[in-house]
């Protein structure tokens, strides 16, 4: 029986062993599965990061070389592409410079000029008698898109090249293209970098059939093969998968054997070309021994209690290892040591929402791509090293910065008080000029800082992140501050301008940009005798633009001569269908800006509208500001006499609010003098009877001038009074009418004297 007890009791303990061992094979298959998979992830994922950080470069790169033929195509001009021979010296130049292969510019025709390093200049060369591979975005530049072509093989400079090409506007018109061609060697810096994966890893780049574009220094293939598939990359078996796979351009992961070792290899696309980065994994080989190692330990079962406690621990410690190394290359920048805009941005947000009060400041090195090329790029990545270093000095416990891209820092600060913040960020500039003035004491760099606080105590990242980036863009337009904290009223103003400049063009074909008129009035009869035009901007909504918001903008980015014009044509167009109409027409005057006064085809221009039209000249009057007449009096009148050959008629606006004299005024020939409406609110208060004398004298000097006068600013009966007093012509003002629509100036005016 207890034999029999005894058989029972070691059977149980079998099946139990057998147990517990098979469910030890299990877990350890599972460990194993997991452990596995969770290193191919972890490698995967660092493989991805890096290959995204290089592609970034390779697009930087060619980014700055777009930049470079924007930069240069903006100093063109009509003049300067017209003379083909200085034309072609200026490229040619720009071309050694640059150190491009090649660079060219075609115009509308096709013709052009192309500039070859070592073989000088091509001054009458179609575009079409280059290799076909360029046609195809010299044609899109055409249609003002930039684009870049795919590789060819180049007879002029024996070698693999590839083309840039972008479309140049000169005054708002497309002139014609600028094209420049590099080798695709100017990627080997990058590629051989020595930082892959830590050290760990290389890059080839190639193309979509997997043919080598430019290879890594540092293979662990030593065959000399032309094209991925031809070596021991990938298995025969699923290369025809590979390269359809790399047609969609489709992201692709494998491995291969080489010598006994394993190792993992990412295709990643660029984005460019069809174009891909070939990325393997040196470390994949250490790794793998573990593989064995688990394997055997599965099928030896004699303690596989303590093997699995061991793996445990093991892949415990490793993915905890290979998670921080990820979370240090996710959250660092690899040049400086500092945090990146990830971190920053994540960092922030959780600040945000926890409802701190907080500041955030971004700085900026003013001009560092020149410091890059003036002193080195290795003198520009020491600077931008020393700048981290101030930073962990001047952050204060519970404060963080981060390095984005290029020179731009970001700083969170626990500061508010603007003054506080100032001296800070004023000491922490001074402190990176001084560190930096130890290498080039002849040169002593700039910077910029932008300041927004999170005042409305917003959990939101992203208007934060708005508001000082706005802040450091007009911290770079000031001469006077280096240090600017975001104005909302500022920036509600610039977003208007943006407004304004983006659909200027739009506005006036669509026709947005409306004739408006306003009265001249005859001081003696009371009888009308003119009128101004003046533009108002009415929106497809139905919403205006006052002319305060747009005028100013027109003047600095020279669309003024556009609307100048136009409204020019307006008054011709009214003026034609009141003839047609069978009604007497009247004057009208139309303001004239000092760029559109000064073009070479000003006169032509205007007599070719009035005959366009055919209406009489002298019924337009166009009006100059006295600021014209602060120099060059004599050029002024011989213009002035020249359009009144023509007809119209010369009128100086606004006089005396700015700096006319009555020199000036007896110098000039003009038909009309508009007294500005500052002249008319002084005498009417009665309180400086200077300013009626000084008016007097003026009406006095027109009259004998034999120029006659119109007073604007006229609001009362008693103004009106005063200036028919005095002698003046024409009174305008809202006393007789605001500015109206031509339609219902036509309907109050022009019927009555039919």
């Amino acid at each position: 029986m207890n034999e029999k007890m005894t058989r029972l009791q070691i059977k149980k303990m079998v099946k139990l062993i057998i147990g517990v061992v098979f469910i030890m094979v299990i877990i350890t298959g599972f460990l194993i599965y997991s452990l596995s998979q969770t290193m191919n992830d972890s490698a995967r994922k660092q493989m991805t990061i890096e290959t995204e950080e290089y592609k970034n470069r390779i697009n930087k790169q060619i980014e700055a070389d777009f930049q470079s033929l924007d930069t240069l195509a903006s100093f063109f001009t009509s003049e300067m592409i017209e003379d083909r021979d200085s034309f072609a010296r200026r490229l040619d130049t720009s071309n050694k410079q640059n150190n491009f292969r090649t660079m060219a510019f075609f115009y509308g025709n096709g013709s052009g000029i192309v500039s070859t390093l070592g073989l000088g200049v091509k001054k009458d060369m179609s575009y079409k008698d280059l290799n076909e591979a360029v046609h195809p975005v010299i044609e899109k530049a055409f249609e003002g898109e930039k684009s870049v072509s795919r590789l060819f093989k180049s007879d002029a400079i024996d070698g693999r090249v590839f083309a840039y090409a972008i479309p140049v506007y000169i005054d708002g018109e497309l002139s014609g293209v600028l094209m420049a061609s590099d080798q695709i060697e100017i990627f080997s810096d990058i590629i051989n970098g020595n930082t892959v994966l830590g050290g760990n890893g290389y890059l080839h780049m190639v193309g979509t059939e997997g043919n080598f574009l430019v290879r890594s220094q540092n293979s662990v293939v030593k065959e000399k093969i032309s094209n991925i598939f031809d070596g021991p990359y990938f298995d025969p078996d699923e290369v025809d998968v590979l390269k359809q796979e790399m047609k969609d351009q489709k992201k692709v992961f494998s491995s291969f054997m080489y010598e006994g070792e394993r190792y993992q290899v990412l295709l990643d696309p660029v984005g460019l070309n069809g174009w891909y980065l070939l990325c393997v994994d040196t470390l994949q080989d250490s790794n793998s021994s573990i593989y064995p190692v688990l394997g055997i330990m599965g099928v030896a079962l004699v303690g596989v209690a303590l093997i699995i406690l061991f793996l445990l621990i093991y892949g415990f410690r490793m993915v905890q290892r290979n998670n921080r190394e990820l979370w240090h290359r996710a959250y660092h920048d690899s040049l400086t040591g500092a945090k990146n805009f990830p971190y920053f941005n994540q960092e922030l947000a959780k600040r945000l929402m926890e409802g701190r009060e907080l500041s955030v400041a971004a700085l900026n090195i003013h001009q560092f791509k020149f410091i890059n090329e003036i002193f080195g790029r290795e003198y520009g990545d020491t600077l931008l090293r020393e700048v981290k270093e101030v930073l962990d000095q001047k952050m204060r416990e519970g404060e963080f910065f981060a390095r984005d891209k290029a020179d731009l820092f970001y700083l969170c600060l626990l500061d508010t008080d603007r003054e506080q913040i100032l001296t800070r960020l004023q000491d922490i500039m001074s402190a990176i000029v001084n560190i930096s003035s130890h290498h080039h004491n002849n040169y002593q760099i700039l910077l910029y800082c932008g300041v927004a606080s999170n005042e409305e105590n917003s959990k939101d990242v992203t208007p934060l992140m708005t508001h000082v980036m706005f802040a450091l863009t007009t911290a770079k337009g000031s001469y006077q501050n280096n240090v600017w904290f975001y104005d909302s009223d500022l920036h509600e103003k610039e977003k208007k301008e943006n407004y304004v400049e983006s659909h200027m063009h739009q506005a006036l074909r669509d026709g947005e940009f409306q004739f408006y008129l306003q009265s001249k009035v005859d001081l003696r009869t009371g009888q009308l005798k003119g009128a101004e035009a003046l533009v108002r901007w009415v929106k497809a909504d139905g919403s205006m633009i006052y002319p305060d918001e747009f005028i100013p903008l027109f003047e600095q980015n020279g669309f003024c001569t556009k609307l100048d014009l136009y409204m020019v044509e307006c008054a011709c167009r009214q003026i034609r269908q009141w003839m047609d109409e069978g009604t007497e027409p009247v004057g009208i005057s139309v303001n004239q800006s000092k760029l559109l006064f000064y073009e070479n085809d000003y006169i032509t221009t205007l007599t070719n509208l009035i005959q366009k039209y055919d209406v009489p000249g002298n019924l337009i009057t166009l009006e100059i500001l006295e600021g014209l007449a602060a120099d060059h009096v004599d050029e002024l009148n011989h213009k002035i006499s020249l359009l009144q050959e023509q007809g119209f008629r010369i009128s100086m606006d606004d006089f005396g609010s700015g700096y006319s004299s009555l020199n000036i005024l007896g110098n000039l020939h003009i038909d009309e003098l508009k007294l500005d409406r500052g002249f008319l609110m002084e005498v009417s208060d009665g309180r400086d009877a200077r300013a009626r004398i000084i008016m007097e004298q003026i009406v006095q000097l027109t009259r004998r001038l034999q120029i006659s006068t119109v007073v604007e600013g006229v609001e009362t009966a008693e103004n009106e009074k005063l200036c028919s007093d005095m002698g003046c012509d024409l009174g305008q003002g809202y006393y007789y009418s605001r500015p109206i629509p031509r339609e219902e100036f036509n309907r109050k005016y022009m019927e009555q004297v039919q």
